[in-house]
């Protein structure tokens, strides 16, 4: 454990800290990937057809992006562990609603619950990493526990895909449950607070505001936060839309899994390039090529499913997606980092405002690609190349811009 002044002993060991912290970010991703098999299930019990069923992914992302302006002053007064035990409260009264839910308008409010629940784990992780580590050792924790992180979108479709095969969808949330109970017990049992009293503050809503007015006043901040929004909005389109995409117009059936859970090796990959490259080309240039990558892959594979009247063969398809996250793969970390450049003063509080900001962003975009797809690739593979392309466009604007940067207002490296 690190000796820094300002950070807190914890009597667990470093392995068992990762492990632990990596389980707690994991909430997020395991409530959006393993309910992916369902939905088609979801739909024919309530009625609705595939574009409507999306709004389950959609909705819980949109309560994940309040969570995050909520739960880091709070815990900044009260402490780190009421956090985590708040928000699984919420996450667990969302999944009960999910699972009685008769009607798709029901299964909203549980999803929209589950979204702010799962975000005070996943917000609390950082926290926990800043206060009980420092310098190399946190950077190593929270790259650790990234890594492991990084497993849960491959392994969570199956997850879900095999509690398809024991019994009806609402097993899912049921298992959601069961996973936040041992995750709190474990919490309980082995881990400190780490915000002594001493070192705790009142948050005033004034600084979140001030954090706000920070953001939408830098060129930079606000650019980047604009860009990663229409970056991550074209994935979660692809999200939103997978299920309709792999198992209505291209029938894999119960292998929706291993095809979902394939496209994210892509992501591994990118991630391990990124921090090598990212040293020798600088973030902004990193960002910029890869954006060009997608939109290029992206616009030809719209151009490629003119000639199979938008239903090319599945291993072609997978082919460009698979071209196309590997461009992604390289943005997310990066751009939040150029996003956050400007506001050091405010760091904490920015990070929320930036994070909260791009997902307000991406929600719609999201959701108007996952609305919009029926019977073929069109508007997943347009909705990727609009996205990248306005990208380019923003972040030229942020790089060259009309008039004078002010002061402090970095371009990015």
């Amino acid at each position: 454990m690190s000796n820094h002044s300002n950070t807190t002993p914890i009597r667990i060991g470093m392995g068992e800290f990762i492990f632990l912290m990596a389980s707690l970010m994991s909430v997020v991703a395991l409530s959006i990937d393993a309910v992916l098999p369902a939905l088609g299930f979801m739909a024919q019990d309530f009625g609705v057809d595939g574009s409507e069923i999306q709004l389950v992914i959609t909705t819980l992302f949109a309560g994940f992006a309040i969570g995050q302006l909520i739960y880091g002053p709070i815990s900044d007064r009260v402490g780190r562990l009421p956090g985590i035990y708040v928000g699984f409260g919420f996450f667990i009264l969302g999944c009960i609603l999910s699972m009685a839910a008769q009607s798709l308008e029901m299964m909203l409010i549980g999803r929209f619950l589950q979204g702010i629940g799962a975000s005070g784990p996943r917000i609390m992780v950082s926290a926990l990493a800043r206060d009980s580590y420092s310098g190399r050792a946190m950077a190593r924790i929270m790259s650790l526990s990234g890594s492991v992180f990084m497993m849960v979108p491959i392994c969570a479709p199956m997850l879900g895909q095999v509690l398809l095969w024991l019994g009806p969808w609402y097993i899912i949330f049921a298992t959601y449950i069961i996973l936040a109970l041992l995750l709190c017990i474990w919490t309980w049992l082995r881990l400190d607070e780490t915000l002594p009293r001493e070192r705790r503050r009142s948050i005033h809503p004034k600084v979140l505001w001030q954090a706000f007015v920070s953001v939408l006043s830098s060129r930079v901040a606000a650019g980047y936060t604009l860009v990663s929004g229409l970056v991550f909005g074209g994935f979660l389109g692809y999200l939103s839309s997978s299920q309709v995409l792999f198992q209505q117009i291209y029938q894999v059936g119960d292998a929706f899994a291993l095809y979902f859970g394939a496209l994210f090796f892509p992501n591994l990959i990118s991630s391990y390039l990124n921090a090598k490259l990212v040293m020798r080309w600088g973030m902004f240039r990193l960002v910029q090529l890869t954006n060009v990558w997608v939109f290029i892959s992206s616009l030809g594979l719209y151009l490629y499913a003119q000639c199979y009247a938008g239903v090319p063969p599945l291993m072609h398809t997978m082919a460009f997606l698979f071209a196309i996250f590997a461009g992604i793969g390289f943005q997310f970390g990066n751009l939040n980092a150029l996003a956050m450049e400007p506001l050091g003063e405010i760091a904490g509080m920015g990070a929320s405002v930036v994070g909260a900001g791009s997902m307000f962003v991406s929600i719609p975009i999201g959701g108007l690609i996952g609305m919009a797809i029926s019977t073929d690739i069109f508007p997943v593979a347009l909705g990727m190349a609009a996205c990248a392309l306005m990208s380019l466009l923003i972040m030229h604007w942020v790089r060259f811009g009309f008039g004078t940067p002010k002061a402090g207002d970095s371009v990015g490296v």
